[in-house]
């Protein structure tokens, strides 16, 4: 309790403290008239109302501090809400006092509940950080899942494509080469019955072309199909391009021979690091594609040639050669291109995609020159082994 020696000190300071009360945030003064009108307030105070003064004591109203006829000067003392009811309001811990016909509003922030609240906020902004942790960690894990989710769906269409590919094959593909080898069957049942021997010598060269053709197809179909599921084997060993070159020889001499084409294979004492089912598939379809697209009477050339740290194969024809848009088109994944070959011979499109998907799971490159009407050569590249 303040003595008067206190009083006679704090009035060496009044318009100090005058000053101090009314450019003061925290304490709150306010003097109105009996009529509601304001007289006066602090900087506190007036930032608390909202429109007219007497209408933004709300709890209690300034009707209700007037009807209370309390004989001391200090007719409330309690928590007084200011404000507006649509927008901000606050609640001051506040001392009304009557004299004359004036009301004297004096109040504040209780310590206390502005602590209270302190510490709620604390625990508030603790568990806001908490749930944004873990909102992160939830959004990292659903993109997680999206990402897996993403991925399985590419690999669905990847997979139906595969499927709708390959039944496209065996519904049109495969349905030509094995006809003709039914059709001719039955015209060699009747052949063989008229012992016309220049006839048979004919349908089971036709019978032998439709099978090598078929043949062909399905080892495409089937590796072609199990790459793209990714069941295809690497296995590299180290090869002899010479022991491979005879062996596709024998295979492919007769296919040639029907078109009178010059195939041959230089003799080559190279060896490459490659898988061999992978290397055999990729020589088998560019000597078919060769054989294919070359006019009767016409070569076609293997050859190799050894450079810094790897090996370069060349195909080459003298066939009907390409244009540059087909070209540029060739190993583009999803555009089938397939067409007749000189002897209207059939094919699918998968032989040189294969050939570029092969090539370059060796680490080699595979590229093709070629001019309408001269001919092709599809040169690709091996480690050197």
């Amino acid at each position: 309790m303040q003595n008067h020696s206190d009083l006679i000190l704090l009035s060496e300071w009044t318009n100090e403290i005058e000053a101090s009360l009314h450019e003061n945030n925290s304490l709150c003064i306010a003097v109105f008239s009996e009529d509601g009108e304001l007289l006066y307030s602090n900087k506190a105070m007036t930032l608390f109302f909202k429109g007219k003064p007497i209408e933004s004591l709300l709890n209690p109203t300034f009707e209700q501090l007037l009807a209370k006829n309390d004989s001391s000067p200090l007719i409330f003392n309690g928590n007084l809400t200011i404000g507006d009811h649509s927008s901000i309001n606050a609640s001051i811990e506040a001392q009304v006092y009557r004299k004359g016909n004036k009301l004297l509003v004096v109040g504040g922030l209780n310590v206390i509940q502005l602590l209270g609240q302190n510490e709620t906020m604390h625990d508030l902004n603790r568990d806001i950080n908490n749930l944004q942790r873990q909102l992160i960690k939830d959004k990292y894990s659903l993109t997680k899942i999206l990402n897996e989710l993403n991925k399985a769906n590419s690999e669905l269409i990847q997979l139906n494509a595969t499927k709708e590919k390959v039944f496209s094959i065996i519904a049109h593909d495969l349905k030509s080469p094995l006809s003709g080898i039914i059709g001719i069957s039955e015209l060699l049942t009747g052949t063989v019955k008229e012992h016309d021997i220049v006839n048979l010598e004919e349908l089971i060269s036709l019978i032998h072309s439709c099978s090598l053709t078929t043949y062909q197809l399905l080892k495409n179909l089937l590796l072609w199909s199990n790459s793209q599921r990714g069941k295809l084997q690497f296995n590299p060993e180290t090869l002899s391009l010479n022991h491979l070159f005879k062996e596709i020889t024998v295979f492919y001499n007769e296919t040639a021979r029907q078109k009178e084409i010059v195939l041959s294979f230089l003799s080559s004492t190279f060896t490459v690091k490659a898988d061999r089912n992978m290397l055999t598939c990729i020589l088998r379809n560019l000597i078919t594609n060769a054989i294919k697209f070359t006019n009767t009477g016409g070569k076609v050339e293997v050859f190799a040639v050894k450079l810094d740290r790897e090996m370069e194969i060349t195909i080459a024809d003298n066939g009907i050669g390409m244009d540059e848009a087909t070209r540029n088109k060739l190993f583009k994944t999803g555009l089938n291109i397939s067409k007749k070959g000189t002897a209207d011979e059939s094919g699918t499109g998968l032989g040189l995609q294969l050939c570029k998907e092969f090539v370059e799971k060796h680490g080699g490159k595979i590229s093709i020159e070629s001019e309408l009407g001269k001919g092709s050569r599809f040169i690709f590249t091996l480690p050197d082994a």
